[in-house]
């Protein structure tokens, strides 16, 4: 018979990571409060800047989304193997 090895625990750093990683996204600062054209001497420049903060935004949220559907395969992996192992161990047991 095959042993099936499943790197659980490096499963587990990942998902620590990962929680790391959706950190550091969410905590971003932004540049909405550039202020206004007045306050900058250019009207352009903060529409420009007020453009980019936009996409960066959308941009971080598509990563965010993607760390949390990664996390949660991961996390399924985890409980998964861990829950068969247990069952396994009980059957033999028994």
């Amino acid at each position: 018979m095959a042993e099936i090895s499943i790197p659980i625990e490096d499963l587990k750093n990942t998902l620590a990571m990962l929680a790391d990683i959706r950190s550091r996204i969410e905590n971003r600062t932004g540049l909405e409060k550039v202020g206004t054209g007045s306050d900058v001497g250019d009207s352009t420049l903060v529409d420009a800047i007020q453009s980019f903060d936009s996409a960066w935004q959308g941009g971080h949220e598509r990563v965010q989304e993607n760390v949390d559907t990664f996390r949660d395969a991961a996390q399924g992996i985890v409980d998964n193997f861990q829950g068969t192992d247990e069952e396994l161990g009980n059957a033999l047991n028994h």
